[in-house]
């Protein structure tokens, strides 16, 4: 007779995994930029592979794009979630080069994408009527005019409680304006 950890243990079954020979072609990386696993190129397709936390700094400190690697992995959804990740031995990367012939160059991988920022325009009482509500508009202008600043957005808060010195703008660094134009703001924001 089994007892109920047996049966529990019988019941759960391991992802089959599999191992996935080819070339390193770059880290995957999440819409904020960070590193989540690695893409492998196996002959002419290219598989997403994601990687456990502990082995992600591997990607950055061993490995260069080019270089043959062989990943244990089992199929999730649309990509693979490797366990392991080794370089293959020379003798297997050169058969695999032999019989692939020359692989498109390795591209370099993405560059992240830039972090988006946010400049809030007090938007209440007397800054608005000193200034804040041609500011906050002048400031939508410039942000949509110019490609550049397509990182940058400007939202209306709450009173910032400087009244006095309006119109008041917070920049994402969360240093305060006070009297501020657009100009000065976009001119802050670029250092």
């Amino acid at each position: 007779m089994k007892t109920t950890y047996e049966s529990a243990v019988t019941e759960v079954a391991a992802p089959t995994g599999q191992v996935l020979k080819g070339q390193y072609a770059g880290a995957y990386r999440s819409d904020k930029g960070k590193i989540k696993g690695l893409l492998l190129r196996s002959g002419q397709t290219e598989l997403t592979v994601k990687l456990p936390k502990y082995l992600r700094p591997m990607l950055v400190r061993e490995l260069a794009p080019g270089d043959f690697v062989q990943v244990w992995a089992y199929p999730e959804d649309e990509r693979w979630r490797a366990i392991n990740v080794l370089p293959l031995p020379e003798c297997e990367a050169e058969t695999l080069r032999q019989r692939w012939g020359d692989l498109a160059p390795v591209a370099e991988p993405a560059q992240p994408k830039q972090k988006r920022l946010c400049i809030e325009v007090c938007s209440k009482g007397k800054c608005f009527k000193q200034g804040g509500r041609q500011t906050y508009h002048d400031l939508q202008a410039a942000v949509a005019d110019n490609p550049e600043l397509s990182h940058v957005s400007v939202k209306a808060t709450g009173c910032m409680k400087a009244c006095k010195h309006g119109p008041n703008l917070r920049l994402p660094s969360g240093k305060m304006l006070h009297r501020a134009s657009p100009a000065d703001a976009l001119a802050k924001l670029s250092r």
